[in-house]
């Protein structure tokens, strides 16, 4: 099994939390979190459900890491977070990514559920993005 899991997460952290449209949408530092904080304000994102497979397809070894990005956002309607989740597109989509000790050389957007939670007051956008590990 790859030693990278949480080091795509936190390559993907590094490229939204330096992001100037993420910080335009999020604030600096960026309300990116693993872990919400009870008082945490809104809009935030929070990482999600992830999920890896191996990619044997290529020669030597590689890994694909799909992580949730989870958008919440207490705007009036989608709006906001609509707008959160085309910045976070325009930093990770088709971006090569790094964190310490390690590279991933392709992300990519896979998908985005749109929704209102029941509580009437917020919206939802779960955005997945692949990102490519390899290692020879």
């Amino acid at each position: 099994m790859t030693g990278l899991v949480f080091k795509a997460q936190e390559a993907v952290y590094a490229a939204l939390a330096g992001d100037a449209g993420v910080q335009a949408s999020l604030g600096s530092p960026p309300r990116l979190y693993d872990h919400v904080p009870e008082d945490a304000s809104f809009p935030y994102i929070a990482f999600g459900v992830a999920h890896i497979a191996p990619d044997d397809s290529k020669m030597g070894s590689a890994f694909e890491h799909t992580l949730t990005l989870d958008i919440f956002s207490r705007y009036r309607g989608a709006k906001e977070a609509k707008e959160i989740l085309q910045a976070v597109y325009a930093a990770l989509h088709r971006a090569g990514l790094v964190a310490v000790g390690a590279s991933f050389p392709l992300c990519v957007f896979h998908s985005a559920e749109i929704a209102p939670l029941d509580d009437g007051l917020t919206t939802h956008i779960a955005a997945r993005f692949t990102v490519l590990e390899e290692s020879a």
